[in-house]
């Protein structure tokens, strides 16, 4: 439902980038295109500035429904484009139709400009998404930045070129602007002591390309810039079409070899730990942390070696980029100099290396979220696993080519990424991956079979959950292995509630419990009885419900569990609804709301607002009991299984929305749903509204 690294423009676009400058020609001709043609590819080689250029076109764009922003350079297999643009637009679909489906579905009636920011490396998945979308949804438009066309039928291509040159060229205005940002800490010297034409000089020596302005603009700190344009130009010089250079790794073509150039002269400049550390953070396919770059980069010669002021350098030189306030600072670098340093990394022999150390250090935060997950520190983990989700992708793709038991452990460590914070669909993804690897039934397989079995149910996969619950159980059982028992009977008992089979859905249950007490699977333990609670209300058996309930609350709270906690709060809050006692019903449902907010758990929103709304009706709060019903409306639309299919909450959702049909005139009705159903969710705070209807 939102994004935890900060959005622009109604919470659907990055934040922008500093300092844009000039471009309005390309930006001018980007929506004119974009006017006629309901696909425009921004095309332009690395370094050019074509997502800064997309990024102004998506904010200016004057579409009804504005823009939505997809990132996928750090996305390296094609089968997961539809994901990655289902997960940027935070829809929640977990169910096992095609990504087209969802996204038709959910963009169907909307005249608005997705951007797919960084296609070339993913152009035949690209082009099918878009070319299937685009058919299925007449109100689309698709802005794409590229190095090569997408090759898709009416198709309008914008190259994207250099900036202007000369004395009054966006290229002079860019490279002042940035030297005299880097001049700010330490001014040894500022670009107004070079002369103009010094400066046009560089600029041309440069080519207008962005990024190499960018990269060169700090050397002017210390170095004149007639003495910088001298160095580039004796560089250039020395190349021709054929020949590689001495210090680059590949061919140079003639156009744009300053880019290529400043790179590898920018790699010059540095130290050899800073050259060594460049090469080594190309590892991270997005951003990443300090610890993270820590573990990751400090092996032989850099091991034990203090590498903040390292990176810190680099930051100035302009090669990384720092994002996020002090408390929760990230780190990245631009696809054109990551890639650089990739082939130095692979020249020095390290790759392999550097690759599983990334992965063992990603697999790790895996583990320790699991078994951290019952605490106060769920928030936090869900924060974390959310900005390291390329990296985890990442790690999780390496497992899949190299040691299917760890992807299998790896795959279930996540089990509260998958089901707690609503990225079901590539948890199954990768879960049945690493399952279909592993033929010779890997000590981590009982696992990875109830996890998908558990995520299956919450898609509405019932068969295909009990099929993989009961292959868990028969391994667990001829293995021994207690804890794999007691959830795969989990796994069976909510499958089978959630398919209304109720009686036996009670044995699964009644079974689970004292297993995952036994074998101290607090976790399950708690789910068992969340889910025997539920039961009991479906069978109007109230007050045991309430009771088990009030013992979920109580179980948790000592771990101070609030995911759990929040599944008592919805039985009690739905209790008290059904009781007729709606002012107590009120304050319980948004307690569980407030957790089931931050930990971004769709399923869990969706069910609370349903019967939010039958206590506000029943308060006689009929316009926010219309309001309640939109947002809910959003939730299962993005989710994709209304009401999780379960019958009495499809039928509580139904006498909820005839009884406030019925206290207000159509007119009105209309007018609070539609609030609720365009309300901004992306916050990572609860909205107001939710807290107090007036």
């Amino acid at each position: 439902m939102r994004d935890v690294q900060g959005l622009d423009r109604g919470g659907w676009l990055p934040a922008e980038p500093s300092g844009f400058v000039g471009r309005e020609r390309e930006v001018d001709l980007a929506r004119t295109r974009l006017a006629s043609h309901r696909l425009v590819t921004l095309r332009g080689p690395g370094g050019v500035g074509k997502t800064r250029i997309a990024w102004r076109v998506a904010a200016r764009t004057d579409l009804p429904h504005g823009s939505r922003w997809v990132d996928l350079a750090s996305v390296r297999e094609g089968s997961l484009v539809g994901q990655a643009v289902i997960t940027a637009l935070g829809l929640q679909d977990q169910t096992g139709r095609s990504s087209v489906e969802v996204l038709a579905e959910n963009l169907a009636e909307q005249d608005v400009l997705l951007v797919l920011d960084t296609c070339e490396h993913l152009i035949d998945e690209c082009a099918s998404l878009t070319d299937a979308l685009l058919e299925a949804v007449p109100g689309l438009r698709i802005l794409a930045t590229s190095r090569a066309p997408l090759g898709v039928r009416h198709e309008s291509v914008v190259p994207i070129g250099p900036m202007s040159t000369g004395p009054d060229g966006d290229a002079l205005v860019l490279l002042k602007a940035r030297a005299e940002r880097a001049s700010e800490p330490t001014p040894n010297r500022v670009p107004s002591q070079d002369a103009p034409a010094e400066l046009v000089g560089l600029c041309d020596a440069l080519e207008g390309i962005p990024l190499a302005i960018e990269l060169a603009a700090p050397h002017l700190r210390t170095v004149p810039a007639r003495q910088l344009s001298r160095q580039l130009t004796e560089r250039l010089d020395l190349l021709s079409p054929e020949t590689p250079s001495d210090t680059d790794l590949t061919v140079v073509r003639p156009r744009h070899a300053g880019l290529r150039t400043t790179i590898g002269w920018s790699h010059e400049w540095c130290s050899p730990h800073e050259r060594l550390l460049w090469a080594r953070l190309s590892v991270f396919p997005g951003s990443f942390t300090m610890p993270a770059m820590e573990f990751v980069c400090t092996i032989k010669p850099l091991f034990g070696y203090d590498l903040t002021d390292t990176l810190g350098s680099l930051v100035s030189k302009s090669v990384v980029l720092r994002e996020g306030a002090p408390g929760a600072r990230r780190y990245r670098m631009l696809d054109t100099v990551r890639e650089y340093g990739a082939e130095w990394l692979e020249r020095l022999g390290q790759h392999e290396d550097l690759q599983l150390r990334h992965r063992d250090f990603y697999r790790h935060l895996a583990m320790t979220g699991g078994e951290n997950w019952l605490g106060p520190q769920q928030p936090e983990l869900y924060r974390q696993a959310a900005a390291e989700h390329a990296n985890v992708r990442a790690a999780l793709q390496h497992c899949l080519r190299t040691d299917v038991s760890a992807a299998l452990r790896m795959a279930a460590d996540l089990f509260y990424f998958w089901f707690a914070c609503g990225n079901l669909r590539e948890g199954r993804h990768f879960l049945e991956a690493a399952l279909a690897l592993d033929p010779q039934h890997e000590p981590g397989r009982a696992r990875a079979l109830w996890v998908c079995a558990v995520i299956s149910s919450c898609q509405g996969d019932h068969r295909a959950a009990l099929e993989r619950a009961a292959e868990a159980l028969e391994l667990a059982t001829r293995t021994a292995d207690g804890p794999a028992q007691a959830w795969a009977t989990y796994a069976q008992g909510l499958a089978l509630t959630l398919q209304g089979d109720t009686d036996p859905a009670l044995e699964r249950l009644s079974i689970a419990l004292p297993l995952a007490e036994t074998v101290h699977e607090d976790i399950a333990g708690l789910l068992c009885m969340a889910s025997t609670s539920y039961l009991h209300m479906a069978l109007g058996e109230l007050d045991r419900a309430q009771d088990l309930a009030e013992r979920v609350i109580a179980r948790a709270a000592p771990f101070e569990d609030i995911w759990a906690q929040s599944f008592g709060h919805y039985v009690v809050g739905t209790v008290d609804t059904l009781r007729g006692r709606p002012d107590r019903a009120i304050r319980s449902l948004r307690t569980a709301l407030e957790a089931k907010w931050l930990l971004n758990d769709a399923y869990g929103i969706g069910i609370t607002l349903d019967t939010l709304a039958l206590a506000a009706i029943d308060d006689g709060q009929a316009e926010w009991a219309a309001w309640l019903l939109g947002l809910g409306d959003q939730v299962w639309r993005k989710v994709g299984v209304p009401q999780l299919g379960a019958p009495d909450m499809v039928a509580r959702r139904a006498t909820c929305e005839q009884r406030t049909l019925a206290a207000l005139p159509l007119s009105a009705y209309e007018a609070h749903h539609r609030a609720g159903f365009t309300l901004d969710t992306t916050t990572a705070e609860v909205p107001a509204r939710l807290r107090d209807p007036r």
